[in-house]
């Protein structure tokens, strides 16, 4: 009887451990699942939670003007480097990625627009995020704080990323939130140390 009422005593106290704590076991295993998915590079459509708390609007200004030559309805996704620059068109989609690319410096800039046929007012934004690739090219990991938000009203805006670096190499993933609805428009991604892009087959 009396070691009885020891297990229930330490039943008790575990139950109200676990009550008292920040969160449930059920989320710290969700927690644990995603963190270590994201740091093997399985985990790249999106950015967490943390991502869209913090909600960072690029800003209305600049433009996209595609080099001669580049036929911007040719595939889902088109690119093209030219000097320091990287030109990106996007048709129709809900997710793609650009080649990786080599920045000049800690920063680069990403200028954006887009339409979506979408009436609903939380569709009315698309996401750019950086993703780095490791230097033995098996995985890729989010680039914290990488996360932009582009209105979806068809004219340009801006935003800075920084916090990247040099030499490493980076790719720029479009992302829109809608299952039913489509984003098209284009980017141009200035801030690239070299003309050369990778394509990672996994990627492909």
């Amino acid at each position: 009887m009396k070691r009885t009422r020891t297990w229930i005593a330490l039943a008790l106290a575990l139950c109200l451990a676990l009550s008292l704590s920040a969160c449930s076991p059920k989320q710290a295993m969700k927690d644990l699942v995603v963190k270590a998915v994201t740091v093997l590079g399985f985990r790249e459509e999106g950015t967490g939670e943390d991502e869209e708390a913090t909600k960072v609007m690029a800003t209305a200004g600049g433009d996209v003007t595609f080099p001669e030559g580049f036929d911007s309805t040719s595939a889902k996704l088109v690119t093209q480097a030219a000097g320091d620059t990287l030109y990106v068109a996007f048709n129709g989609i809900q997710n793609r990625s650009t080649e990786y690319f080599v920045p000049a410096s800690d920063s680069i800039t990403v200028t954006g627009y887009a339409t979506t046929e979408s009436t609903n007012e939380n569709y009315q934004v698309f996401k750019v995020a950086v993703w780095q690739l490791s230097d033995d090219k098996t995985m890729t990991s989010y680039v914290q704080g990488s996360t932009i938000y582009y209105t979806t009203d068809g004219t340009c805006y801006n935003y800075t990323i920084t916090g990247l670096t040099p030499g490493k190499q980076y790719k720029i993933n479009i992302s829109y939130d809608s299952s039913k609805f489509y984003v098209t428009g284009g980017l141009k991604i200035q801030g690239l140390g070299s003309e050369e892009l990778t394509t990672v087959e996994e990627d492909a």
